[in-house]
């Protein structure tokens, strides 16, 4: 393949094509050391929305650095919430940048409705991991780690087994959050939130 002309020609018509291979080729794509390859893959996943989502997934725990932030950040972009679990241990990855993606991907999908599936995924962790996890999120944002804090306090969060039966709109969910003023929340100590190098850091 060659030139960037190639490159997208490539991308164009495994996205037309649509079938299980082409999905295969497109992920495939993500760990080519070509940053354009990759850019129009992640678009092209994107296009083909949550039926990416699952194949995306396990490059999550694979792969070079750059691989898995793109996995992660397409992941935000489709909303798929499935994946919050594995994005939770991506937080943990040797390589800060793509544990800056992987706090991102995960504000995202609590925007989309997710927050709730965010906390029982952080009520699984040790205490003392949670609270490390807490803290990094609020410097992405800080009101939705008060919000997720708040959930964390509830017995129905600690007392859910299928975390795909959570829903942000459920009556408790909405009981503890109503009369907040969510603006107050003290300000989070400052910290990058988005990847800005395009080389790993592997310590912080």
């Amino acid at each position: 393949m060659r030139g960037l002309a190639g490159k997208r020609d490539y991308v164009r018509s495994l996205e037309n094509r649509r079938d299980e291979e082409a999905l295969s080729l497109l992920i495939e794509c993500l760990c080519d050391e070509s940053w354009y390859l990759r850019e129009l893959a992640e678009e092209a996943l994107f296009h083909m929305g949550e039926r990416s989502g699952a194949a995306l997934v396990p490059l999550l725990d694979q792969g070079l650095w750059f691989s898995r932030a793109s996995a992660a950040r397409v992941l935000g972009r489709i909303g798929h919430r499935s994946a919050m679990g594995p994005l939770v241990r991506l937080t943990e990855d040797p390589v800060e940048t793509v544990r800056q993606q992987a706090y991102a991907t995960l504000a995202t999908l609590a925007a989309q409705g997710g927050r709730v599936r965010l906390a029982w995924e952080l009520q699984q962790l040790p205490t003392e991991r949670r609270a490390e996890r807490l803290e990094r999120l609020a410097r992405v944002d800080r009101v939705l780690a008060e919000r997720v804090r708040v959930l964390l306090d509830r017995d129905e969060l600690r007392n859910a087994s299928d975390p795909e039966g959570l829903r942000d709109d459920a009556p408790w969910v909405r009981s503890c959050e109503e009369g907040r003023t969510w603006d107050e929340v003290p300000q989070s100590p400052p910290g990058r939130t988005h990847a800005t190098s395009t080389e790993p850091a592997t310590h912080g």
